[in-house]
């Protein structure tokens, strides 16, 4: 019992030095280059734990960007859902055999960790719809997305600097179904193939085209009227 609670104080210690910095090139051990990911995963395989916090702390932005997205835009969901994803990073590095890039590795961990987040979700807000409705009282509000988020994580190109097509578009999301809008978020802002997308939701390859294709069209129909003229909205 002991040995699990250092464990655990040790993985929090790592998570949160990796969300409150990223150390400078001057901060690393010796006066040569920063260290690549390859080496960085090499010595935190070997335990080292400066290693381990710098390689979460490079690739945080990306985690956290993508679980955002991932969770409708929610914040606190976001950041919750990412440090999941982080310990499960930590718990699992020794598994890593470079066959692929660490990054391409995490980020299917993190995708992983988000959908698990939402089946999870979904089955908590049926129960607790079911039990609201049996009581005669309305079930709660599912809007996800919260209002004057300064953080809007990485957009593609063709959104970028474009505060109003960012709102567009967030808002467009939000009247997709569930898979659509996950199909649409793996296919155009994690830049996932087909493939891809249908081993990390289970969804048959046919299913993620199909997904695909309406949510493409419904996100033409909601954004066919935007002309960049309205960023106040």
């Amino acid at each position: 019992m002991a040995e699990d609670r250092e464990v655990g104080k040790g993985r929090c210690n790592v998570l949160s030095a990796a969300r409150t910095q990223v150390p400078s090139a001057d901060e690393a051990p010796s006066a040569g280059p920063v260290p690549d990911d390859h080496e960085l995963v090499r010595r935190a395989q070997k335990g080292d734990r400066q290693a381990m916090e710098r390689l979460l702390a490079s690739h945080y932005p990306r985690v956290l960007a993508t679980a955002f997205r991932l969770c409708d835009f929610d914040l606190p969901r976001a950041q919750e859902t990412a440090q999941e994803a982080m310990i499960q990073v930590l718990r699992h590095i020794g598994r890593f055999q470079g066959r692929s890039a660490f990054s391409t590795w995490l980020h299917r961990i993190v995708v992983n960790t988000c959908l698990m987040e939402r089946r999870k979700r979904k089955r908590r807000l049926s129960l607790w719809d079911g039990w609201r409705s049996s009581r005669g009282e309305d079930p709660p509000s599912r809007d996800g997305v919260g209002s004057g988020v300064p953080w809007m994580g990485t957009w593609p190109a063709w959104a970028r600097g474009q505060p109003g097509l960012r709102n567009d578009v967030q808002q467009a999301l939000r009247l997709l179904s569930e898979r659509q809008r996950t199909v649409f978020i793996l296919k155009v802002f994690e830049e996932m193939t087909l493939k891809e997308i249908s081993e990390a939701t289970g969804m048959a390859l046919g299913t993620v085209k199909t997904h695909l294709v309406r949510a493409m069209q419904a996100m033409r129909r909601h954004l066919q009227d935007y002309d960049g003229n309205h960023e106040g909205h």
